[in-house]
């Protein structure tokens, strides 16, 4: 299908998917995203032979089509992210694994973990600290699933990765060969240390047991006051007293949640 004949996404329209996607994911997206969902769902548009976006408002609205509305979901949450992004909490993490017991336990949670960057950048670092023989273990959660299946692959454009040394590109990563020559691949003994699993931050069943750390980072910042304060209480209860939340740079959880102590800007320590 020719992409002139789509009609334009109109701002009542826009207005009726920005709805959607808070109600599904409580994402708010103000009329300055209207250019990256117009333009991240003209493809589902072309792949569906549909020439207007109020009939794909319609086929989401109605879950008339097969896993359509996860699609829908996966284009409007994902987003950037490289190894050892915002590197402060990765120095602060290794100062407090360097006062921790070496045989104690640790769990830890990259709650929005988009293509598995920050997930793989914890396991590098525990594996530096800890070893990998250590009693460590690191869930890793996305909302998108497809994004949740290019992360549990580990495998990555060369040209792509930001944030690594090249000491860890060889103690971690393996080169690929022939066709796969410009990738590279997170290695099979770093992968076995992170659990990914599909999650939606605002409704999912929480995990049962209790984290040490919990990345949940540069994603709040898309919520609402209201669904921000649900999302940071539905964390808060999985993490052990003294336990660490790690958010965003730009995040402040300021009037948010009184259990929680300022450490630094971006980590907070649970205190109730």
């Amino acid at each position: 299908m020719p992409l002139d004949t789509i009609e334009p996404l109109s701002e009542a329209t826009f207005k009726k998917f920005a709805e959607l996607i808070e109600q599904f994911a409580g994402i708010h997206m103000n009329t300055s995203k209207h250019a990256l969902v117009e333009g991240r769902l003209r493809k589902r548009l072309v792949a569906l032979q549909l020439t207007s976006y109020v009939d794909y408002f319609n086929i989401i609205k109605s879950d008339s089509v097969p896993k359509e509305r996860q699609q829908f979901i996966d284009l409007l949450t994902t987003n950037e992210t490289w190894f050892f992004r915002e590197e402060k909490h990765f120095r602060f993490l290794k100062s407090q694994l360097a006062v921790m017991p070496p045989q104690q336990k640790l769990s830890l949670w990259s709650a929005a973990c988009s293509s598995g960057e920050e997930p793989y950048s914890l396991s590098m670092l525990l594996a530096e600290v800890r070893t990998l023989q250590r009693p460590w273990k690191i869930l890793a959660t996305d909302i998108s699933t497809d994004i949740l299946a290019k992360a549990q692959k580990g495998v990555y454009l060369k040209r792509t990765l930001k944030g690594l040394s090249k000491q860890q590109m060889r103690t971690y990563m393996l080169k690929g060969v022939r066709q796969q020559a410009d990738y590279v691949a997170v290695a099979p003994e770093l992968k076995k240390k992170v659990k990914f699993t599909h999650f939606n931050l605002m409704e999912s069943p929480l995990p049962t047991q209790k984290f040490d750390f919990i990345f949940c980072r540069n994603v709040l910042i898309y919520f609402d006051k209201e669904h921000k304060r649900h999302v940071v209480s539905r964390l808060v209860s999985c993490l052990k007293k003294g336990g660490y939340l790690m958010t965003g740079h730009s995040e402040s959880l300021m009037g948010i949640f009184d259990a929680l102590k300022v450490v630094e800007p971006s980590i907070y320590q649970k205190v109730k």
